[in-house]
């Protein structure tokens, strides 16, 4: 199954432990990066970062530093730059990132002056204080006082990105968190601010569903959409025919065009055996069709179920939603980027059940494509409320008590235009027998 594919062992245990709130190092230079400020007993309720300096390149290097880990640059308000600006010389950057310019060289006061501005920022949820080079002329003494006061008014993430050991050592002293570069500074707020995201939505521990065992029968495409469609997935509507009669009644009674598929309960992928015909509009083809179907089943010594004749949906965007019980965690489904390229191109993320609607929108966010789901170039926003709503569906069904199902592929999920719902157009159900 395609689920099997993408939701591999490792990546399981990845969906585990962001379930529950714990964040994975991947070395241990991001094991002990961000200790400090996990010590420091702050509580992020965001991720917009502020960074300050007396650098213009510092400022620059830590809005990229920022981009790159993923934390959105604070849009600060106007009361806020036109504070700011009351402060600083006129050739200063007011915007984020904040350019106090050489300035402070003569006037080491300007940290202190401008810092209270910008706590009161509600915009704000992480600060990089950027000293790359500072000598006789600068109070860095004063810096490091101000900026414990700073960060002891805000109560938020502060960390410094100081290269000069001696300039670096009063705000050690006074137990503010300093990093070597701006980028090491940035990486450990990511990390941190990322993680109480995550602390904040975990869900609490329930039993791991185990699984019931015994041989394992695949249910035919047919099969698999009635058990879809009576867990609450919208499914294609369709019509399962076993003569050429009944192929051309379901054409007159969906309205062309209509897709026409074998439906085997042996064929999991029907399109490498011709079994997937596109655009059938008149009655000589849909008969045609049918005969075609139960023709290259039976000779390829396939169960033939009948033949599904099923309409064909509009909409915006393949995606796929799949699910599998994994022997250690249980439940696990998967959402991503669908359609016949959804293994060569994987583009997926993971969920244990149980999990919300919600949930899964957070989900959907992280993927590549997620950038589409908004609309581009004057396109309407995708219905990813009714795709969340599918595939929280699918997570109930899969760890319903009792349940025999040990995974299923929904492949494609075809996404209309917000408001226009999704359909799945095809699907996979294998379940224990007994």
């Amino acid at each position: 199954s395609h689920t099997g594919a993408l939701a591999n062992e490792d990546r399981v245990v990845d969906a585990f432990l962001e379930r529950h709130g714990i964040w994975r190092a991947r070395d241990l230079r991001e094991l002990v990066g961000a200790t400090e400020l996990y010590l420091k007993g702050w509580k992020p309720q965001g991720r917009r970062l502020v960074a300050i300096s007396n650098s213009g390149a510092v400022c620059v290097m830590a809005a990229d530093a920022a981009t790159r880990a993923g934390m959105p640059i604070a849009q600060l308000a106007e009361s806020t730059r036109a504070e700011l600006a009351a402060t600083l010389p006129s050739f200063a950057t007011t915007t984020n990132p904040i350019d106090i310019t050489a300035a402070l060289m003569t006037n080491s006061g300007l940290f202190g002056a401008i810092l209270p501005a910008i706590a009161r920022d509600p915009a704000a949820d992480a600060f990089l204080i950027g000293i790359p080079v500072a000598g006789a002329a600068y109070d860095v003494e004063a810096f490091a006082r101000d900026t414990l006061a700073f960060a002891e008014a805000t109560g938020k993430p502060v960390v410094s990105a100081i290269t000069q050991d001696e300039v670096a050592a009063p705000f050690k002293a006074r137990g503010l968190p300093v990093f070597q570069t701006e980028a090491e500074a940035v990486e450990a707020l990511a990390q941190f601010t990322a993680h109480h995201e995550r602390i904040r939505n975990a869900a609490p521990t329930a039993p791991v569903a185990k699984s019931p065992g015994g041989a394992l029968r695949m249910l035919n495409e047919a099969d698999s959409l009635g058990r879809l469609a009576a867990a609450g997935v919208p499914v294609v509507p369709h019509r399962l025919c076993r003569s050429a009669d009944e192929a051309a009644a379901a054409l007159a009674a969906l309205g062309g065009p209509v897709v026409v598929k074998g439906c085997s309960r042996d064929v999991a992928h029907k399109s490498e055996l011709g079994l997937v015909r596109l655009g059938i509009w008149n009655e000589a083809d849909a008969r045609a069709a049918f005969t075609a179907m139960e023709k290259i089943l039976r000779d390829g010594g396939f169960a033939f179920d009948g033949v599904l004749v099923a309409a064909m949906a509009k909409g915006r965007r393949e995606l796929m939603i799949g699910a599998h019980v994994d022997a250690v965690f249980g439940p696990v489904v998967v959402i991503g980027d669908g359609g016949k390229y959804v293994e060569a191109l994987p583009d997926s993320q993971l969920l244990l059940p149980p999990f919300t609607a919600a949930d899964v929108e957070r989900a959907l966010g992280r993927l590549r494509v997620a950038p589409l789901f908004a609309g581009v170039r004057g396109e309407a926003p995708m219905d990813v409320a009714a795709f969340a709503r599918a595939a929280a569906a699918i997570g109930t069904l899969v760890s319903a008590p009792g349940s025999r199902i040990a995974s299923l592929d929904l492949n494609p999920v075809l996404v209309g235009g917000a408001g226009e719902g999704c359909v799945a157009l095809d699907a996979v159900v294998f379940e224990h027998e007994g």
